[in-house]
């Protein structure tokens, strides 16, 4: 997939998920983290962010199969209905539909 396109939807998803009440911030869990650490190849390192909140996966056609996305949720907030928020909001900033995006609170501050 083309980096440039990825990159503009990965700030469009960002910028949708922190606009979104009770949204502390994106932070990945330890999950994501090791399994971006555990996946870098030596020639890539400096090009990779691995401890990205949003990850998106493109189908053969480049279309956007998944989105993945981590975020800390606000203690006064519930976190479901906080991470439902972000659904919607995500799956309209990235014009796909709710269900290709999974949303995980990895924290509440």
């Amino acid at each position: 997939m083309n980096s440039d396109r990825s990159k503009a939807l990965t700030q469009q998803v960002t910028d949708a998920v922190l606009a979104v009440p009770g949204v502390a911030c994106l932070r990945p869990g330890l999950r994501s983290l090791l399994r971006a650490t555990g996946s870098r190849q030596p020639a890539a390192a400096d090009r990779l962010d691995p401890g990205t909140a949003v990850r998106i996966t493109y189908d053969s056609r480049g279309r956007i199969a998944a989105l993945r996305i981590d975020i800390v949720v606000r203690a006064q907030h519930q976190a479901a209905r906080t991470a439902n928020a972000v659904r919607e909001a995500v799956a309209e900033a990235a014009a796909t539909t709710p269900a290709a995006v999974r949303v995980t609170v990895t924290g509440i501050v």
